[in-house]
């Protein structure tokens, strides 16, 4: 093909790489005698390249690959840009290595200027990644790949896959919320979070993209390591709520500031006033692990007497209820510690705000693994409690990060979902636990789960071979904190399988199916987007009350609609249930 001619003009030469929705070849345009870049579309992507060569008409940046024209030759339609002598920026992580901040920062900065230019226009990328990053040799930075960007008064999603990579995808966009210029900052933190720590945000690649999404919609970062100054920096870009995030031309400001060059010309359209300026900056100094500290170190004389560094121990004979003290909630109702309710690493206050039988806000401190950046391990004997943001008013998220890397979440509901200030309640037990957690650590529960108990099970051993035979591979599976959870991915498809505990008597509205002396439950779960079927298992008695054990378990493909898996997980409860000990 190198002595072939497009559109009677552009001689192709050499070709030089995929981009995006076509494959980008080196051509001369013989009428003006430059060196151009020639994206041909693959068979039905005719509208991907129209589109990009609209997008790229209306956008001149210098950190922007330029669209000089699109033509059609026989069946297939170019895009003609500009050539840049370059390599992307994937390829030099996968070459080099992690880069160093201030290399990543001025990159950042670049891409930061191009991406305020176009949403000066009402434009969103909606795919930022390092593959669509072009870096020369000189330093210079240019995003390209417009084939999925759109006017942003028209971009409408139907999910976090159409709507980019799932490597770098903003949560909301996971999520299948509308596309907006907020979006694309996460993307540029999770962009340059790749070039410095060398992994995606939401996981190494090999995880697979169901799981990346399902980190996304859940916010289960990886932790910054290597990222030094430019840590705080991240940790604006990918805050979980949109409106957290600083607009482009801010975070342009802020790369600058740590990659010590002229942040570009703001325009009078992004203006900011000093003291906007300086509130942001406290509030980043403030908010370094997704959160704002609001409870500050014990005394010196407290945190003297230093706990280990390993605060949880052993997950699974770790007690979450040896940090919760019902009566620092009395002067809002009567409350109760809740220790047979939830899952098998939590712990809970009910605190009844009335006479009424509904009116009841359930407090609930979970054993998790963090789910926002931890920039560094915070020093026993010096915890703090951090705010997590909440998708809505109505609810209250407090994070603890621990020395040895695990975090403490606490969070509430109320129980009939009536309106109510949740933080209040939130906030004294979180306060406590942090108290509790400077000055030793967690004790080890009064008695081992009995034999029998789905508490005494392993869910990764106990989905074993029947999961891996569901998804269709023997992939390793994902546990959750003391592998009471476990999950199970192979390309489209994922398995869950959960253990929980609920009031008796059990109640579900799903399909009865008989499995020999036990029964389950098949319906579709709007939540996790999958078909779920659910196994009564061990009934007792907890805290005065009549509880049950339940195998839960979540079958989903992306590629298909939660109905369609019901067969699945039908099968797969088929094949845990004898599995079960004997009830």
């Amino acid at each position: 093909m190198g002595d072939r001619l497009i559109a009677g003009r552009y001689r192709l030469e050499e070709r030089i790489g995929a981009g995006g929705m076509g494959v980008v070849w080196r051509a001369t345009d013989q009428d003006l005698g430059r060196v151009v870049a020639l994206k041909r579309s693959q068979a039905g992507d005719s509208g991907q390249i129209r589109r990009e060569a609209r997008i790229g008409a209306g956008l001149h940046h210098p950190n922007v690959v330029t669209v000089f024209d699109a033509v059609i030759d026989g069946d297939d339609r170019w895009l003609v840009m500009e050539y840049l002598p370059s390599r992307s920026l994937a390829d030099i992580i996968d070459a080099e290595g992690p880069l160093s901040p201030g290399k990543v920062a001025k990159i950042g900065v670049q891409l930061a200027s191009a991406l305020a230019a176009m949403h000066e226009k009402g434009m969103v990328h909606r795919d930022l990644k390092p593959g669509n990053v072009l870096v020369a040799e000189d330093g210079t930075a240019k995003l390209t790949d417009l084939g999925i960007a759109q006017w942003a008064e028209v971009t409408r999603t139907g999910g976090g896959l159409d709507v980019g990579t799932p490597g770098y995808v903003a949560p909301e966009m996971a999520e299948g919320q509308q596309a907006g210029a907020a979006a694309d900052v996460f993307s540029l933190g999770a962009t340059l979070f790749t070039a410095v720590e060398g992994t995606s945000v939401w996981g190494d690649a090999s995880v697979g993209p169901f799981v990346q999404l399902r980190r996304a919609t859940s916010y289960t970062l990886e932790p910054i390591r290597r990222a030094g100054p430019l840590a705080s920096v991240l940790t604006e870009l990918l805050r979980r709520k949109p409106a957290g995030r600083p607009d482009a031309v801010r975070a342009a400001e802020l790369l600058s500031e740590v990659a010590d060059v002229a942040a570009p010309p703001r325009s009078r359209r992004f203006r900011v006033t000093r003291r906007a300026v300086v509130i942001g900056a406290v509030a980043a100094a403030l908010v370094l692990a997704g959160g704002l500290v609001y409870v500050t170190r014990e005394p010196a004389s407290v945190a003297a007497a230093t706990t280990p560094m390993d605060s949880v121990g052993d997950p699974r004979t770790a007690d979450p209820c040896s940090l919760v003290d019902p009566s620092v909630l009395k002067q809002f109702g009567t409350p109760s510690l809740d220790t047979a309710d939830g899952t098998f690493n939590s712990c809970g206050v009910l605190l009844r705000m009335s006479p009424d039988d509904g009116d009841i806000v359930d407090v609930r401190l979970e054993l998790t693994i963090p789910g926002s950046p931890m920039l560094e391990k915070p020093a026993p004997g010096h915890l703090s409690v951090r705010e997590l943001p909440s998708d809505t008013e109505e609810k209250c998220q407090r994070a603890i990060p621990l020395p040895d890397g695990n975090q403490l979440w606490v969070h509430a509901r109320h129980i009939q979902n009536w309106h109510a200030h949740l933080c209040d309640f939130v906030d004294p037990v979180a306060a406590h636990a942090a108290a509790v957690l400077n000055r030793e650590p967690i004790k080890r529960r009064p008695t081992p789960f009995p034999a029998g108990t789905l508490g005494s099970l392993d869910a990764c051993e106990l989905g074993g071979r029947p999961a891996q035979a569901i998804v269709g591979a023997p992939v390793t599976p994902d546990p959750v904190f003391g592998n009471w959870e476990c999950y199970w991915n192979h390309r489209d498809m994922e398995v869950t399988i959960r253990f929980e505990r609920e009031w008796a008597p059990f109640e579900d509205d799903g399909r009865r199916v008989a499995l020999g002396s036990r029964e389950a439950f098949v319906e579709v779960s709007s939540e996790w987007k999958a078909c779920q079927a659910e196994i009564p298992h061990r009934r007792f008695t907890g805290d005065g009350r009549a509880m049950i054990e339940t195998v839960e378990i979540y079958v989903s493909d992306k590629a298909k609609q939660p109905q369609e898996m019901c067969p699945a997980a039908e099968r797969l409860a088929g094949e845990i249930a004898p599995r079960l000990p004997p009830l």
